[in-house]
Parts: structure tokens; sequence; C-alpha cells
């Protein structure tokens, strides 16, 4: 027989599971244009290096820390903020001969599918780096191809910082080194991206 002490034990323990199980649901990170996120760009070619980047990316992402395989998420940086070290070279990268910043005014990367090892467990630890790589759709130029990333996630409570690495090809977006400069500017484009999310 449930005695009125036990009644109430089991009432208060049922209204403590609450919020227990809603830490563990999914949660919708912001990345904010505030120049804390950094997308760098590498053109190695045989008689020039070319850095670039960019620190206004934007963006969000959807995070279960208990399955970090449902990740979702998107982030865009306009190419007007695409910066070298040189005034020139940025406006024509930014030009109709190349990424077209009046046309496509801005380049996506839309996460696909986030895969992890075999024996890798799926949750996030807090505080911890984890490695992962990300399938997406990288879309420049107006034209979409699959990429797919590697990189750390690291969660935090509240906080989320992602860093990873991917290749472009240049000519995979329609865009055509002329042959002028086909030795100071390679097809394929080292991308580097280091985002600090924070809870919606």
């Amino acid at each position: 027989m449930m005695t009125n002490a036990t009644g109430v034990s089991l009432i208060l323990a049922a209204c403590m599971a609450v919020p227990a199980i809603s830490q563990a649901d999914a949660t919708t990170f912001l990345v904010p244009a505030d120049g804390k996120s950094k997308a760098t760009f590498v053109s190695d070619a045989p008689l020039e290096t070319m850095v670039g980047k960019s620190s206004r990316v934007s963006g969000s992402l959807t995070v279960d820390p208990a399955d970090i395989t449902k990740t979702t998420g998107s982030f865009k940086v306009p190419v007007v903020s695409l910066r070298t070290d040189n005034d020139l070279r940025d406006e024509h990268l930014q030009g109709d001969g190349w990424l077209d910043a009046k046309k496509t005014p801005n380049i996506h990367f839309e996460i696909t599918e986030v895969i992890l090892g075999k024996k890798d467990s799926p949750e996030l630890k807090s505080g911890k780096d984890r490695k992962v790589q990300v399938k997406g759709k990288f879309t420049a130029h107006g034209v979409s191809k699959p990429v797919t990333a590697k990189g750390t996630v690291n969660w935090s409570g509240k906080q989320l910082r992602i860093k990873a690495d991917f290749i472009v090809v240049l000519e995979d977006h329609n865009v055509s080194v002329p042959s002028i400069v086909r030795l100071k500017v390679a097809n394929d484009i080292a991308v580097s991206v280091d985002l600090r999310a924070v809870a919606e």
C-alpha cells in the first residue's frame, strides 16, 4: 500500500527528471557575424601563395549532444567580405569574372551528414575536442558541389566551437582561372573555418 509520503516522493522525483531529459534535447546554436568566426582560404600556386580570409561568417546549427550525427546547419560568407593583402586582387576576386558578388553575393555551406568511426560514441563530452568528418553542400558562384570536411567540435553547455578544413575546386564552380595568372592562382583552394557559436 502506497503511503502519502511515498506518493509525494515519486511525484517530486518525476518532476526533477523533466529538466534532465530536456538537457539532452537538440539545441540551436547561432554563429553571429561578429568577427569571432573566421574563414580562411589558401591558393598555393607554383609562383605565388595567396591567403585570404573573411570574418563575417554567420549561420546556425542544431546539435544534440547525445548524438552528434543528428547535427544539421548551414553557414554563409558574403563574397564582398573576402580579403587578401591586395585591394586590386580583391576587386577581381569579387568581380563577374570570378565569384561575381553582384549575382551570387554569398558563399554557402550546408551540413548534410556527420560521420564517425565505427567504434566512436555519438555523444559529445563537455569541454573535450571531438574529431569528426562532415559531409556538406558547398555553394559558390551559384554552383553547389558536395565536399567532405575534417575537423573538431568542442561543446561546453551554451558554447560550441568548430574547426574544419576542406578543399574547393574552382573549376567545379564554373570559375575559370585565366591562363595569364594560372601559375599564380591554384585550381584547388584549401579552406579552413573556425566557428564560434552560442546557444539560442
